[in-house]
């Protein structure tokens, strides 16, 4: 009886830890904002790393070039990227 009680005790304690590690989101991999600067860009705080969509404009550019990344990059689908 005692072992049983241990057995369910230790089930009880797993079972929330296990269910607790599949992500809400259904993402498996690293998020992707916990490697992004925080930036103003066109007068709007933004998110931005490397690979990254982006706006292809002056105003802009200029902003991208002060955090050390351009807008150059132009995908298969005409959509521009942060390099």
């Amino acid at each position: 009886m005692r072992r049983s009680a241990i057995l369910g005790a230790v089930l009880a304690a797993t079972i929330p830890l296990a269910a607790g590690t599949s992500p809400a989101t259904g993402h498996d991999g690293p998020i992707a904002h916990a490697a992004c600067t925080r930036a103003v860009i066109a007068g709007q705080t933004k998110c931005i790393a490397r690979g990254q969509f982006c706006a292809h404009n002056a105003r802009a550019m200029k902003d991208y070039a002060r955090y050390g990344l351009r807008c150059n990059k132009r995908d298969a689908n005409g959509r521009w990227h942060l390099t």
